[in-house]
């Protein structure tokens, strides 16, 4: 069996925005996708360490675009989710798809 890369909850959060976001993520835009979309808030210190985790396990990659003088000619750091990301997004939910099989009578929920 290979062995893959573990994502945790924070890191397939981030991942999810980033792809919601299709080449459009960046700092601030991704904090705001997954404080909508998650019930925690999400700091950017917590953001700014997964996506360099994340890029380190070559699951997304950034680009920096031009300066910017509304920005303080600060730049915006572009993120996209590899092809390695997406397989380990992939990966992950079929675990968990796999784990809650069967268990629907138990938690007393039912699927339509």
């Amino acid at each position: 069996m290979v062995e893959r890369a573990y994502l945790g909850e924070l890191e397939q959060a981030v991942l999810w925005a980033v792809l919601r976001l299709d080449g459009a993520g960046y700092g601030a835009s991704v904090l705001k996708e997954l404080n909508a979309r998650v019930d925690r808030r999400v700091s950017p210190g917590a953001l700014y360490a997964t996506v360099d985790r994340l890029e380190e396990k070559a699951m997304l990659e950034s680009r920096l675009a031009d300066a910017d003088a509304g920005r303080g000619g600060r730049r915006k750091r572009y993120l996209t989710v590899t092809a390695a990301g997406r397989e380990a997004l992939q990966s992950t939910r079929q675990e968990w798809q796999r784990l809650w099989g069967g268990l629907e009578e138990a938690m007393g929920t039912h699927e339509p």
